[in-house]
C-alpha cells in the first residue's frame, strides 16, 4: 500500500531543493526564501487590515481534552475560550469574523479573497488565538493571517507551492505551534513544514504513499505530536504514522470494509483521537478506541443514512459526544459517550430539515454548544447545551450567499 521509498535522516532538510525528489512541489534557493513576501497578490488586499493590536491575556477553554479547547483546532480568535465563527461570501470573495459571546456576536470585515483561496484554523504562534492559514489552489500562493480578535495582527506571504499540492495543519513536533503537512493526491508525494509563528524552520520530504490514499491528522499515542491515518477507500486497508518532526514510523492497522466511513472523535477521553464507523450500507455503527497501535472496538445501535453526525463534548468531560440530525425529518438525538458505550441517549427538540448544525462552545462553559443556519432563509440559532439539555436562543441573520466555518 505504501511505496518502500525513505528519507535518508542524515541529508539535510534546510532547504527542500537539496532533496531529490520531484522539484514540482516547490522553487526555492534555500531556507530562508521559504517566506517570499511580495511574491503573492495577498499584499494589496491587506494593507488597510493589518492594525496594531494590545496585548490581551488570553483565556483557555475549560474543557479537559484538546480536540475541544486547542486553538489549533477550534476557532478562537481573541483567546478568550469560546468559539468565534468564521465567514466567507461566495459571490463577492468577502470574508468575515463573529467574536462570540453566547448569542451575541462581535462582527469585523475581513480582506476578500475569493473561492480559489482554500483556509485552515491553526496557532502558529502559540498565543492561544487561532491563526488562518490560506492556499491558492489555483495559483499554490500561500500566506498566513496571524490573528488578534477581528483584527490581522501580521499577514506574511510564505512560498509558492504547485497547485497539485494541498494543505493541512498539524503539530508534528509537539511544541503547540502549528506545521503544515502537504500531500500530492496526483503522485503520492507528502512533505511538511515544521513552522515557528510565519518561519519555516524545517522542510522536508516524507515517505511518498499510494496516490489513491485519502489521510486525516490524528494523535493516536496521545503524545502530542500529531500522526496520520491513512485509508484506502478502494482496499480497505488502514494505517497510521506516527511523526516526530521529520522522522516517520509505519504500521498497519485492521482492515474495514470500504462501504465504512469515519470520523474522529475521543469518546474515553484519554487524550488519544478515536474513530467513529458508520457503514453507510448496514447503517451499522462502531468506535475504535486508539492506544497507538492497539485498537479497542465497540458496536453502538444502528443510524440510517438521513442520520448524519457531528462530535461535540455536550457535558464537558472531555469524552466526546454525538449529534445525531435527520435531515429528511429534522429529528435529533444526543448520545453522551463513555468509551464504547452511550452513558446518555436523549431526543433534543426537532429543527427544520432545512436547518444544518455545527458544533463549538460559544460562551466557553466547556460543553459544546450547536450552531444551526438555515441557508434558505439566513437566519441562525444557537443552542447552549448542558448535557442533554437545551437553551436556544436566535442570533443574526446573515445573508444566503455567506458561509458560515
Amino acid at each position: 500500500m505504501f511505496a518502500s521509498e525513505t528519507l535518508d535522516s542524515s541529508r539535510s532538510t534546510s532547504a527542500l531543493q537539496s532533496l531529490p525528489i520531484s522539484d514540482s512541489f516547490i522553487n526555492t534557493d534555500g531556507l530562508n526564501s521559504v517566506i517570499g513576501i511580495g511574491r503573492s497578490s495577498l499584499p494589496s488586499l491587506l494593507e488597510d487590515s493589518i492594525q496594531p493590536v494590545d496585548a490581551v491575556t488570553t483565556k483557555t477553554n475549560s474543557n479537559p481534552n484538546r480536540l475541544f479547547s486547542s486553538t489549533g483546532i477550534v476557532a478562537d480568535f481573541n483567546g478568550d475560550g469560546k468559539t468565534d465563527r468564521f465567514w466567507r461570501n461566495s459571490q463577492t470573495g468577502e470574508t468575515a469574523v463573529w467574536l462570540m459571546d453566547g448569542s451575541k456576536p462581535t462582527a469585523g470585515s475581513l480582506p476578500k479573497l475569493d473561492s480559489s483561496w482554500d483556509f485552515a484554523y491553526a496557532d502558529f504562534n502559540r498565543d492561544g488565538k487561532t491563526d488562518i492559514f490560506w492556499h491558492n489552489n489555483q495559483t499554490g500562493e500561500n500566506s498566513i493571517w496571524l490573528m488578534d480578535g477581528t483584527k490581522i495582527a501580521s499577514a506574511v506571504n510564505l512560498e509558492k507551492v504547485d497547485p497539485s499540492w494541498t494543505a493541512s495543519i498539524a503539530d508534528f513536533n509537539g511544541d503547540g505551534r502549528s506545521d503544515i503537512f502537504w500531500h500530492n493526491q496526483a503522485t503520492g508525494e507528502n512533505a511538511t513544514w515544521l513552522m515557528d509563528g510565519t518561519t519555516v524552520t524545517t522542510a522536508a520530504f516524507l515517505p511518498k504513499t499510494d496516490s489513491q490514499l485519502s489521510y486525516s491528522i490524528v494523535d493516536f499515542d496521545g503524545n502530542g505530536k500529531s500522526d496520520i491515518f491513512w485509508r484506502d477507500q478502494t482496499t480497505g486497508e488502514n494505517a497510521i504514522w506516527f511523526v516526530n518532526g521529520t522522522d516517520t514510523s509505519e504500521y498497519s492497522l485492521s482492515k474495514v470494509d470500504p462501504s465504512w466511513n469515519y470520523s474522529l472523535g475521543d469518546f474515553n477521553g484519554d487524550g488519544k483521537t478515536d474513530l467513529l464507523w458508520h457503514n453507510n450500507q448496514t447503517d451499522e455503527n462502531a468506535v475504535w478506541l486508539m492506544n497507538g497501535i492497539f485498537v479497542s472496538s465497540g458496536s453502538l445501535d444502528k443510524k440510517d443514512s438521513s442520520w448524519k453526525s457531528s462530535i461535540g463534548d455536550f457535558n464537558g468531560d472531555g469524552n466526546s459526544d454525538i449529534l445525531w440530525h435527520n435531515a429528511q425529518t429534522g429529528e435529533n438525538t444526543a448520545w453522551l459517550m463513555d468509551g464504547t458505550s452511550v452513558e446518555t441517549a436523549a431526543f433534543l427538540p426537532a429543527t427544520d430539515p432545512a436547518w444544518q448544525p455545527s458544533i463549538g462552545d460559544y460562551n466557553g462553559d466547556g460543553k459544546s454548544d450547536v450552531f444551526w443556519r438555515r441557508y434558505d432563509t439566513g437566519e441562525n440559532n444557537i443552542w447552549q447545551m448542558n448535557g442533554t439539555t437545551v437553551s436556544g436562543s436566535s442570533t443574526d441573520t446573515v445573508p444566503v450567499e455567506w458561509s458560515v466555518f
